[in-house]
């Protein structure tokens, strides 16, 4: 072979050698597109199945939420209709499904469910017990479906071949039944947080405020247990209103006249205070100074006292800083001075108490003794500041009464919970009674033996409260006149002394040294920096708030605990509350849907009827 030829064959073999390394790599490519949209079409389906069994799952809990909160609300439904039959029973089913659309509105993730698949039956007898039965089911549209083929062809050949349909939608059901047993006497008690905060949106962003959610889930829970069309033979239902900030108002509930309250002034500084203009807010009796977690009884030996606000009996200092300027450096210079012996006075609407003046007692951040100010036109304060304007409401069957007291609700306070505990626990104690105290001195009713005795004469009688707050104890607030921390209705009036010897708090030393602000506990300072306005620590109080809930739940009374909003959601303001609470009774509202929701649970659980499945 020659040279040429060798040549030509080598360049023949590699020209061969490259053909195929092409011919190799175009088919590799192939492959790959080919493997790739294979996986690709998995990997979407796979996604596609897994959002569904999501949807599912979401549905499924949300259909069962509502379908149990219908069940509740039916059951305290049936003392309108007794046992339903005929026209009212078709009736009684419309309001259960109702109920149901409430909470799991139609078209909700493209669920849908007929009529025909929403069953409400009702058996037995309100004598002897009803068994109330809801169920229901619908259909909910598949990704899946759409993504992968809707034909799996089982044909073996022929025209006699068949094949199977993928279903597009998915069957989601719940069911439950609850069993109402015989009418009870329920006196049921809402101590409800009217403080300042209430006013802020409930998610703590934007939208509703709590306040309106909180009326809408008390005007929710009044009407399950007070339907219209119901009497008082039918039904054995009373519930009462406390609003609570640093005080509660007994205005129009207890006589102002009645001997459960004394007629000595608290001694701070008595001068032009008038129990002619007292507005209704008091503040707990003390035995030898000490304060008691007890209901009391208005035959008690010791009494309430009214609240009132005055300056301090050695007058009340108003610097007035001209410029403004000077009021940041406490700069007297061409400042103006005005002096107080008593209320009204009226204060600039820019200024705080004691900026330049802090006294050298630790006083500075309790009682005003000067209050400077850069205007001398603002607020004016009367003996009744401080006082929550928002009065009690006792124990009714009246909805329009109760629904019209709770519209009347507005946010103003602090936050001193023992202050509403105190008196829910009081508005369900018999001795607080007309029959046992006395028609002047008992809760003004038209029912004298309000609230009902406990010797047994009553049967299945269930006394209840429900206490809600948006946030733990926070008394006061350093730089404001009155200071809550001096001026409220439990350590009293130009006092800050929580001195209890028989409350004993977590480390288990008596509160023989207790104050509003825990300054004892904490250095001798009496601010706490972290509330963002120098209030002071809720320390004492929460332990305080803990004896009296233990005091409550010893004489039978069932306590619901409910914090609510995103301001509540810290671990201390939620364990306080939960502490508080009957055992399985503690709820965490973040926002106003929920909170309706637990008000229709706890209605639907409170009485006579208990979810069984």
């Amino acid at each position: 072979m020659t040279s040429q030829q060798r040549t030509f064959s080598t360049r023949s073999v590699a020209a061969r050698i490259r053909a195929w390394r092409a011919r190799l790599q175009a088919g590799d490519a192939g492959a790959v597109a080919m493997l790739f949209a294979m996986c690709g079409s998995m990997m979407i389906g796979s996604m596609c199945m897994a959002l569904d069994a999501i949807d599912y799952a979401m549905t499924q809990g949300r259909m069962q939420m509502a379908l149990d909160a219908a069940t509740l609300s039916s059951g305290a439904n049936l003392q309108r209709y007794g046992s339903p039959t005929g026209t009212n029973l078709q009736s009684w089913q419309k309001d259960a499904r109702a109920y149901y659309d409430a909470n799991n509105p139609a078209g909700m993730m493209g669920f849908s469910m007929p009529d025909a698949s929403f069953s409400a039956t009702l058996t037995g007898a309100p004598a002897t017990g009803q068994t109330i039965a809801l169920s229901a089911s619908g259909s909910l549209p598949l990704l899946a479906p759409k993504f992968l083929s809707t034909k799996a062809n089982n044909s073996t050949g022929g025209s006699g071949g068949g094949g199977t349909t993928t279903p597009d939608t998915s069957t989601v059901s719940a069911s439950n039944t609850a069993l109402r047993m015989p009418q009870s006497t329920l006196e049921l008690v809402m101590v409800l947080d009217n403080t300042g905060s209430m006013k802020d949106p409930a998610n703590g962003v934007s939208g509703a405020t709590k306040m309106s959610g909180l009326q809408t889930a008390a005007n929710s829970l009044i009407g399950d247990l007070l339907p219209s069309g119901t009497s008082s033979s039918t039904n054995k239902n009373y519930i009462g209103l406390v609003p609570f900030a640093s005080t509660v108002n007994t205005t129009g509930a207890l006589p102002a006249t009645g001997s459960w309250l004394s007629t000595t002034l608290p001694t701070y500084n008595t001068s032009n205070i008038s129990t002619s203009t007292w507005n209704g807010c008091v503040i707990e009796p003390r035995t030898n100074n000490y304060l008691s977690p007890e209901a009391y009884s208005p035959t008690d030996t010791r009494k309430f006292q009214r609240y009132y606000y005055n300056v301090p009996s050695s007058k009340l200092k108003m610097i007035t800083y001209s410029p403004s300027s000077r009021y940041r450096t406490c700069n007297t210079n061409g400042s103006t001075t005005t002096t107080s012996s008593s209320v009204p006075v009226t204060l600039g609407s820019s200024g705080a108490a004691n900026q330049c003046s802090y006294p050298s007692t630790g006083q500075g951040t309790g009682i005003g003794y000067q209050f400077d100010q850069t205007n001398s036109s603002g607020q004016t304060l009367t003996q009744n500041s401080g006082c929550l304007g928002t009065s009690m409401t006792f124990l009714t069957q009246s909805s329009s009464t109760l629904t019209a007291a709770v519209k009347k609700m507005t946010p103003s306070g602090s936050t001193i919970i023992p202050v509403g505990l105190l008196w829910g626990w009081r508005m369900l104690e018999p001795s607080w009674s007309q029959n046992v105290a006395g028609t002047k001195n008992g809760w003004t009713s038209t029912d004298p033996s309000l609230p009902k005795p406990t010797d047994g004469t009553v049967q299945n009688l269930q006394r209840v409260m429900i206490v809600l707050t948006d946030g733990q104890n926070q008394i006061g607030a350093a730089g404001s006149i009155p200071n809550t921390l001096y001026f409220n209705g439990l350590s009293g009036v130009g006092t800050n002394s929580l001195a209890a010897p028989t409350v004993l708090r977590a480390d288990n030393t008596k509160m023989t040294n207790a104050l509003t602000d825990s300054s004892e506990l904490h250095g001798g300072d009496p601010v706490d920096d972290s509330s963002g306005n120098g209030a002071g620590y809720p320390d004492d109080a929460n332990s305080y708030q803990q004896a009296i809930c233990t005091a409550i739940k010893a004489q039978g009374i069932t306590i619901y605990a409910i914090t609510f909003g995103a301001s509540a959601s810290s671990s201390s303001a939620r364990v306080n509350m939960q502490t508080c609470a009957s055992p399985g009774n503690y709820y965490h509202a973040p926002d106003n849907t929920t909170l309706d929701n637990i008000f229709q649970q706890i209605a639907g659980n409170l009485g006579v009827l208990r979810l069984t499945q």
